[in-house]
């Protein structure tokens, strides 16, 4: 009976994962940035990419994830239409500091975070929007 029984489980819990995976793929909206229904103060941009060329000819590839936090609704809507600017801006900024660095040396979190706040303040216009940096990886 307890056989019987976990395996009826299994079956419901297998039949419902589609179904449950399927509801945050359409409230991401599946593009570039998240579509704001005025519930959320958070702007989602996609991984972004940035291809450096160092003078030794060897190439990186630095992955940046961000978003903005923006409380005030008009100046969302303002951030959540920059985000093309915004993400061409942020990888002119990545690729200037990356090229700057020697060989081996990682990224200064903390100065690269100072300078996309920066550029996202004058990007959209106003201070306000505030930019929440994740993870920063380097192949």
């Amino acid at each position: 009976m307890f056989n019987r029984r976990a395996h009826l489980v299994f079956l419901i819990a297998l039949l419902a994962l589609p179904i449950l995976s399927a509801v945050p793929a359409q409230a991401s909206g599946g593009g570039g940035a998240a579509k704001n229904s005025g519930s959320t103060p958070y702007v989602r941009m996609r991984a972004l990419n940035v291809n450096i060329l160092r003078s030794s000819g060897a190439r990186t590839v630095v992955t940046l994830e961000v978003g903005l936090y923006v409380t005030d609704p008009n100046l969302l809507k303002r951030a959540d239409a920059s985000v093309p600017r915004l993400q061409a801006a942020f990888g002119q900024i990545v690729q200037g500091h990356m090229v700057a660095l020697p060989p081996g040396a990682i990224p200064n979190a903390d100065y690269l975070a100072q300078m996309l706040q920066k550029e996202t303040d004058r990007v959209v216009g106003q201070k306000g929007a505030k930019l929440l940096l994740g993870t920063i990886i380097i192949n």
